[in-house]
């Protein structure tokens, strides 16, 4: 079982279904759009305010789950590295000795720890990571409209925001 895991774990390396791409910038890219002209609709103060703020939400989510997958990047690149190393060494492990059985052991207890917690982590990283994008597309589609910069300077200097 845990080879599948550790293979499923290349395959998805290898293919790129752990997608670890930095967090967006959703607050800085609403930032930085250009106001709406005076004969151009625009979303109200409130509207903007909102949508800042659920920027800043989904700003801070998007690193945390970009943290996450880095974990995770770096404990299958350590179950991999393991995977290959037992299996350079079953050959040789009729000769080891007491000690050399014993650190043997416990590179495959590790090994299977770090499958057990792939097999335990990643689905819910793949949870978190569906429902922020499906967050992220909710506000893109609520927040497309231009605004006034003269509300996006108001509310700038209301939320502390440089």
């Amino acid at each position: 079982m845990a080879r599948w895991v550790l293979m499923a774990t290349a395959f998805a390396f290898a293919f790129g279904a752990i997608d670890a791409n930095a967090a967006r910038t959703l607050l800085a890219d609403l930032m930085t759009r250009q106001p709406a002209g005076a004969d151009e609709p625009a979303m109200s103060a409130l509207a903007l305010e909102a949508c800042m703020r659920r920027a800043q939400d989904l700003d801070r989510t998007g690193v945390a789950i970009d943290y996450e997958i880095a974990a995770i990047d770096r404990e299958a690149a350590e179950a991999l590295l393991l995977q290959k190393y037992l299996s350079a060494e079953l050959p040789m492990i009729g000769s080891y000795d007491e000690p050399a059985l014993n650190e043997f052991q416990r590179r495959v207890v590790r090994h299977e720890e770090l499958a057990k917690k792939f097999q335990t982590e990643f689905p819910l990283y793949q949870n978190k990571k569906n429902a922020y994008d499906t967050a992220v597309d909710e506000f893109e589609h609520t927040c497309a409209n231009r605004f006034r910069r003269g509300d996006l300077e108001a509310i700038r200097a209301k939320l502390d925001l440089k």
